[in-house]
């Protein structure tokens, strides 16, 4: 063991040889965790962000679908089933990216629960949340089970994912 000279009492010590390495690998313990919950954690917040943004795109979709010069002359017609078809299409065929799904993009389109408003009104969601439309409107929510990145063990988590548009005001 080196030491330095003890000069009159209590002087600095020399660190022994290989104590950086036993500080690097407690730190290493420590921190590999948390890099890896990180992770984890980033990428299920992106698997909600992609699974949000398919469902926003395909109530837009659905909306598309009603007729709009029926509308503009107050005939209102609109075709739900039509509406819902385009809408579950469009949704299974945008959830072909979306990482962490536990079934197939067709299994979760179909536990999606379409709300379409002819006349407007108010969408309820499962969580408590509400809103309401002057003009039609189709709603959408699902509960898709998604199982993550794993880093960690987490097991599947089941966010609550709504959406939903309006038909767009026409200006003259």
């Amino acid at each position: 063991m080196k030491r330095l000279a003890n000069r009159g009492g209590a002087g600095p010590m020399r660190a022994e040889s290989g104590q950086s390495l036993a500080f690097v690998a407690l730190t290493l313990a420590f921190l590999t965790p948390f890099v890896f919950a990180i992770i984890e954690f980033s990428e299920r917040q992106l698997e909600v962000a992609q699974m949000e943004d398919a469902l926003q795109q395909a109530t837009r979709s659905a909306v598309q679908t009603f007729a709009y010069d029926a509308l503009a002359n107050n005939r209102r017609r609109i075709n739900e089933e039509r509406a819902k078809r385009e809408a579950r299409l469009t949704f299974e065929r945008n959830l072909g990216t979306v990482q962490g799904l536990s079934g197939t993009p067709a299994d979760v389109a179909r536990q999606v629960t379409w709300t379409i408003l002819p006349e407007g009104g108010t969408c309820r969601f499962d969580n408590q949340e509400t809103m309401t439309f002057d003009r039609p409107a189709v709603c959408a929510e699902v509960r898709p089970t998604l199982t993550g990145f794993g880093l960690l063990g987490y097991g599947p988590y089941r966010p609550l994912i709504t959406a939903a548009a309006a038909l767009d005001v026409l200006e003259r």
